[in-house]
Formats: C-alpha cells, sequence, structure tokens
C-alpha cells in the first residue's frame, strides 16, 4: 500500500496534466452540445442534449474526485507512509553480532635447526699442579621467530579503505576498525569476517552512513579463536552494486 501511495505521489504532476486535458475537452463539449441544442427542432434532439450535457457534469465531477483524491495522497498520505517506505527499502539491521566458535587450525611455528653442543672434552683423571679442569661452552639461547611485521592494507579502490588494523597486525580484545566507507551513490557498508584463506565470510558490523577516515565498527577478538583472521569492507550504492572490496588479515592472540 505505501508504495502504491508513493506511486501516485510521484506521478501526481502527470495526473493533473491528464485531468487539465480531459477538461480542456469537456469545456469544448459543453460549447457543441449547447449550440445543438439551440439549434435542434425536434424534442428528441433536445432530449440528446440534454443527456450530453448531464455526461459532461459526471465527467466534471469524476475529474475534481481523482483531482482532489491525488492531491489528499500526495500531500498528506506520503508523508505518513515515508518512513514505513524507508525502512523497507534500507538494508535490515543484522542480528547481534555472536560468532561461532570454529575450529581453526593455530599457524605453524616454524622449528628452528637444532644447535649442535660442542662435547666437552673429558678431563684427565691425573692432575698435574697447575692444570686447570677446561669450562664447557655454554649454549646460547634460540632467538624466538619474529613476528610478522604490520603493513597498511593495499586497497584499489579509495571508496572501500581499511586503515587500521594492519595486514598481519596482531591484535586483541575489544578494537576498533579505522578507514573510509564512501560512495558517490551511498546506502550502506559493511564489514565481514571469515578465517584466513577461506571465502566463509559473515557479517561482523556496518553503518546506515558513509565514513570518511573515521571508526567503521567495533570487534570483539575475545568471542574469536586465536589465529589468522580476514576482515573484509563492502560499500554498497543505491543499485545494490558494489566496488571492489578491501580486504586486511589480522593475528587475533587473547
Amino acid at each position: 500500500m505505501g508504495f502504491l501511495i508513493q506511486y501516485v505521489a510521484t506521478y501526481a504532476p502527470w495526473l493533473y496534466a491528464l485531468c487539465g486535458l480531459v477538461a480542456l475537452y469537456q469545456l469544448y463539449r459543453i460549447a457543441q452540445v449547447r449550440a445543438e441544442r439551440r439549434q435542434a427542432v425536434f424534442s428528441l434532439e433536445r432530449e440528446k442534449a440534454t443527456r450530453d450535457l448531464f455526461r459532461i457534469f459526471y465527467t466534471a465531477l469524476l475529474l475534481l474526485l481523482i483531482m482532489g483524491g491525488t492531491y489528499f495522497v500526495s500531500n498528506t498520505l506520503v508523508e505518513a507512509v515515508d518512513p514505513i517506505v524507508l525502512e523497507a527499502r534500507s538494508p535490515q539491521p543484522a542480528a547481534p553480532f555472536v560468532p561461532t566458535p570454529t575450529n581453526t587450525p593455530l599457524p605453524v611455528t616454524p622449528t628452528p635447526p637444532p644447535t649442535a653442543v660442542q662435547a666437552s672434552p673429558t678431563p684427565d683423571l691425573t692432575l698435574t699442579p697447575g692444570d686447570a679442569p677446561e669450562e664447557t661452552p655454554a649454549v646460547e639461547p634460540t632467538p624466538a621467530p619474529p613476528r610478522p611485521i604490520a603493513q597498511a592494507p593495499a586497497c584499489s579502490d579509495n571508496r572501500a579503505l581499511f586503515l587500521r588494523p594492519g595486514n598481519n597486525e596482531t591484535v586483541s580484545g575489544f578494537i576498533n576498525v579505522v578507514g573510509s566507507a564512501t560512495h558517490e551513490q551511498f546506502q550502506y557498508y559493511k564489514i565481514e569476517y571469515a578465517p584466513a584463506g577461506t571465502e566463509n565470510y559473515a557479517y561482523i558490523t556496518g553503518g546506515n552512513s558513509p565514513v570518511t577516515n573515521g571508526v567503521l565498527g567495533s570487534i570483539d577478538t575475545t568471542s574469536l579463536p586465536n589465529g589468522a583472521w580476514t576482515l573484509r569492507l563492502i560499500v554498497v550504492d543505491q543499485t545494490g552494486n558494489f566496488p571492489d572490496p578491501c580486504q586486511v588479515t589480522i593475528l587475533v592472540e587473547n
């Protein structure tokens, strides 16, 4: 019903114009019928002219009703149904994000090659004066493998852009996702997540207003298993299309 009212309000000027053309034609018919009535010789001709005048009168009443109804719909009812139509056209907000824990395998930590331990020489059981036992050289601890260096995400379209967190950045707890989500015909944006290396994306947060170099949303990483995860930003326009999404891989360690 709301869409029908919107349709009538949109095409109200055309309805007025059509009614105006019909009214002009009826005025022409009135002049023509009145002339026929004056020139009528027989009573049947006068009765026909009278019936034509009544038809014109009924048509005028119908035009008034149509124009009045159109005016009422386009100026009163449309304001009442606008919120309903906008709510129906806007994307439905997703349910609060409660990610389902998945058995995501942890990244394999490279095992450093074993360090050869130099055997200490067996001391001579017979010590001569002045001889001292040789000290066993200490084995230096093997340094831990370096963490991946966080880098800025490389996105092909600046209308969908992540600024923070960066690629391979280690995160924990609550984090703010910073970036830009803009478009010439902006409708809404959404952020999805999936285990790194997969395409099983699920909605996590989003918004209905453009954002430029600001906070796109907040994520509670404590509800995600530790490991590598991919975040994807999609900006949708009024036609339902979207430019190339922006992706970033993060390392969750809680």
